[in-house]
């Protein structure tokens, strides 16, 4: 634990007296605010390699969409991988509920931002709008809500390329969430403030979901920014055509990146089994970026059930996997497990009543019992190169060396 969230915890106990008298400790709104703010100022990092705490268990898709059909096939996710990574921790640990529900009442937007549940059946509470700037484009600023984490990671990674190639274009970043997250057309993920759509770098004619080829991929700067993502940020997944992922690794290895390292990263090529670059179709026009967020949702975790009991959320959704067998419809599904069409269709981003046997669908459950609180978050070490290649500079290289490119 840092210094900071020492200091934190062991003011909070003061605060609430050792828990014993959270009602009046609770009536003190500035010293609440202190507490957050004394533990938010600590920021994320690549967490270590160690850790025993269960990966939060979000229900498995697969590839269920072409890409000439409109529908973005984002909605996969990986399981943690056993014993690997660390408890993401969040300022509010150190509050009881009773000071959680006062600032929730009072000033919400002192708990900050929270990514509650899974990304293709969870909300955003506190959301931050991706700001403006002369480095990207926001293609819908209306649904480019995130959490604070998802937001810095951005431009952290952005920046990073504008570092390197100074006078790079711009990129186009479409959505990211709805302010209070959940579904969002036409995506089966993006509900919880940590997935993002975002451009490649390409040439002078760029523009906003122009599929990459290697006629017009400009290869230094997305291998910079996709490089950025990978070491300087806690990605869970990063969705990539496989025909962009064999142009990038191409040009990795031509620059001298460590082959074994990239076999890692890219599924192309490689035989590893939990590639972080993964392919999915639709994913040739636009790069899918999914963040972990740690701070945000161990919050959500902490402060689930106020949420539920104020009404400021919905209960998170429980969903069964079903693959679909010759002949099944929709309707047919829905009957089978006691929901609807619509419902089905808003849980895997469908715009028609089509379904292809022997795919997977998610199937929304009404939720028995009372409603439970999302799992304790493990963020996995990030995945860095070896020690000589972490330790040289990229080299820096000028607009002139790439293709013509525009603003």
């Amino acid at each position: 634990m840092g210094r900071s969230s020492m200091v934190s915890v062991l003011c909070a106990l003061v605060l609430a007296g050792c828990a014993g008298r959270a009602p009046e400790a609770a009536r003190s709104k500035d010293s609440l605010l202190r507490v957050v703010a004394a533990a938010s100022a600590e920021p994320s990092s690549g967490a270590p390699a160690s850790g025993t705490a269960a990966g939060e268990a979000a229900p498995a898709h697969e590839d269920e969409v072409d890409d000439d059909d409109g529908e973005n096939d984002d909605g996969l996710d990986l399981a943690a991988e056993p014993g690997t990574g660390a408890r993401a921790h969040s300022p509010l640990a150190a509050m009881t509920e009773a000071q959680i529900e006062e600032l929730l009442s009072k000033d919400p937007a002192a708990l900050g931002p929270m990514s509650v549940g899974a990304t293709n059946a969870g909300a955003l509470f506190n959301g931050i709008r991706m700001p403006e700037s002369d480095r990207w484009e926001l293609v819908d600023p209306g649904h480019a809500w995130g959490t604070r984490e998802t937001v810095d990671a951005l431009d952290r990674a952005i920046g990073e390329v504008h570092r390197q190639f100074p006078g790079s274009p711009k990129l186009y970043i479409g959505h990211i969430s709805d302010r209070d997250g959940g579904h969002l057309s036409p995506h089966k993920s993006h509900q919880a403030g940590r997935d993002v759509d975002i451009s490649y770098f390409l040439d002078a004619r760029h523009r906003w979901y122009q599929r990459a080829t290697a006629a017009n991929l400009d290869r230094e700067r997305t291998w910079a920014f996709v490089r950025a993502l990978v070491t300087e940020s806690d990605v869970e997944l990063i969705l990539i055509d496989t025909s962009v992922q064999r142009l990038l690794k191409e040009h990795a290895l031509k620059i001298g990146e460590d082959k074994g390292w990239l076999d890692d990263v890219f599924q192309y090529g490689s035989r590893k089994p939990r590639p972080l670059i993964r392919h999915a179709r639709g994913h040739a026009n636009h790069i899918h970026i999914r963040f972990y967020s740690p701070i945000a949702q161990e919050s959500a975790v902490r402060a689930y059930s106020l949420l539920v009991k104020r009404g400021v959320i919905k209960p998170t959704a429980y969903y069964v996997r079903h693959t679909a067998k010759k002949g099944q419809t929709l309707g047919s599904l829905a009957r089978k497990y006691g929901t609807t069409v619509e419902a089905i269709k808003r849980a895997n981003g469908l715009r028609s009543t089509a379904i292809q046997a022997r795919r997977v669908y998610n199937i929304p459950r009404p939720s028995s019992g009372p409603a439970a609180p999302p799992k304790h978050v493990v963020v996995p070490p990030r995945r860095l190169p070896p020690p000589r290649a972490a330790e040289a500079s990229p080299p820096v290289h000028h607009a002139e060396a790439g293709p013509a490119l525009g603003g």
